[in-house]
C-alpha cells in the first residue's frame, strides 16, 4: 500500500510540474523573415508596422516547418508545452487578414492585426524566435550563425537570449533543420532556464497586461462622471483593477476624461476554472463590474486588442 501511495504521489508531482511549464510557440524571427522576403508593412491608423507573413513563409520555404518542428521537439523534451505555428494558422485560416477592423456607427475604429489574432488564438505564454543562416563550402555546410530569443507574448519583452554557430558537416548527411538542432543544443539548457524563471515569476506574481478604457464622444459622459458612485468613474475603475490585480500590482494610471491607461497590471495566469487568462478575459470581468455599478450592458464593449491588452469602449456598441 505504501508503494502504491508513493507511486500516486510521484505521478501527481509529475503532472503538477508539467502543468506549471510555459506554453510556447516557435516562430521564425522578424530579421529572418525580412531577409527571406516574408516581412510586410501595413498601415495601422496612420502608423506603419511590420508584420511577418508566417503563412506565406511556410508555403514558400518548405523546410521551415521542419526547422521549427525540430526546435520545438527539443523544448518538449523538458516538458514545455508546444503550440504548432502551422496548425494554429490553419485553425484561423478563414479569418486571416492583415487587419481585422471593427468600425462604430460614428466611424471610430479599433484594429486587431493578423499577428495579434495569431497570438490570441495560440494562447501561448512565450514565443521562441529563431534566426539562422546556412553557409556552404563545397560538399560541406554549417549553421554560420543562429540567434534564439524568448519573447513574452503579452508584452513583447525579451526574456531569454542565446546565439552561436555550428560545426561543418557533409551536406549529404543532414538537413538544414538537423544542422540547426545540433548547433543550438549546447545553448538550450541556459535558454530553457531563463524561460522557466520568467514563467515561474508569472505563476507567483501574475503576468503583465495593459488596461485601456476609452469613451465614445457620442456617449454624453466621460471618465470624470460621478453618476456611478461617490468617486469619479476613472477612480472606481482604477480601484477595481488594483483590487483584482495579483498582489495589487499595477503601474501608475494615466487618465483624461476620455481615456484611462494602466500599464504593468499583473493578472493571474488562470481563472477560477483553471482556464488561461488574457487581456480580453480580464476585460470581461471588468465589464461585469461596470454593469454592477449601473452602466448599461449595451454601452460596454470589450475589444479584442491582442492577448496583452484589456481594452474597453464605453458608449456605443
Amino acid at each position: 500500500m505504501n508503494k502504491f501511495l508513493l507511486l500516486v504521489a510521484a505521478v501527481f508531482i509529475t503532472l503538477s510540474a508539467n502543468a506549471q511549464r510555459p506554453k510556447i510557440m516557435v516562430v521564425p524571427s522578424d530579421d529572418w523573415c525580412k531577409e527571406n522576403g516574408f516581412l510586410t508593412t501595413i498601415n495601422n491608423q496612420g502608423m506603419e508596422i511590420y508584420v511577418p507573413e508566417y503563412s506565406k513563409a511556410l508555403v514558400s520555404f518548405p523546410d521551415l516547418s521542419n526547422v521549427l518542428g525540430k526546435i520545438g521537439e527539443e523544448m518538449q523534451k523538458d516538458g514545455f508545452m508546444l503550440e504548432d505555428l502551422s496548425q494554429t494558422i490553419k485553425n484561423i485560416e478563414q479569418e486571416r487578414a492583415e487587419e481585422a477592423v471593427m468600425t462604430s456607427k460614428s466611424g471610430d475604429v479599433s484594429t486587431l492585426n493578423a499577428l495579434d489574432k495569431l497570438r490570441s488564438t495560440a494562447q501561448t505564454d512565450i514565443e521562441f524566435h529563431v534566426y539562422w543562416k546556412i553557409e556552404k563550402q563545397g560538399p560541406r555546410k554549417r549553421v554560420s550563425t543562429f540567434r534564439l530569443k524568448g519573447v513574452d507574448t503579452f508584452t513583447g519583452k525579451q526574456v531569454a537570449y542565446a546565439e552561436g554557430s555550428g560545426e561543418w558537416i557533409s551536406a549529404s548527411n543532414a538537413s538544414d533543420a538537423d544542422l540547426l538542432r545540433e548547433a543550438v543544443q549546447s545553448k538550450l539548457d541556459g535558454f530553457k532556464n531563463s524561460l522557466q524563471t520568467t514563467f515561474d515569476d508569472m505563476v507567483t506574481n501574475g503576468r503583465e497586461i495593459k488596461v485601456v478604457v476609452r469613451v465614445w464622444d457620442s456617449w454624453g459622459k466621460d471618465l470624470e462622471s460621478t453618476d456611478y458612485g461617490d468617486e469619479e468613474l476613472q477612480v472606481l475603475i482604477e480601484e477595481w483593477v488594483l483590487d483584482n490585480a495579483v498582489n495589487h500590482k499595477a503601474g501608475s494610471p494615466i487618465g483624461t476624461g476620455k481615456k484611462l491607461t494602466m500599464a504593468q497590471v499583473r493578472i493571474p495566469l488562470f481563472d477560477e476554472r483553471q482556464k488561461r487568462m488574457n487581456g480580453t478575459t480580464f476585460g470581461r470581468k471588468l465589464k461585469k463590474y461596470l454593469q454592477s455599478i449601473g452602466i448599461n450592458e449595451a454601452e460596454i464593449k470589450v475589444l479584442g486588442s491582442g492577448p496583452g491588452v484589456c481594452e474597453i469602449m464605453l458608449g456605443e456598441k
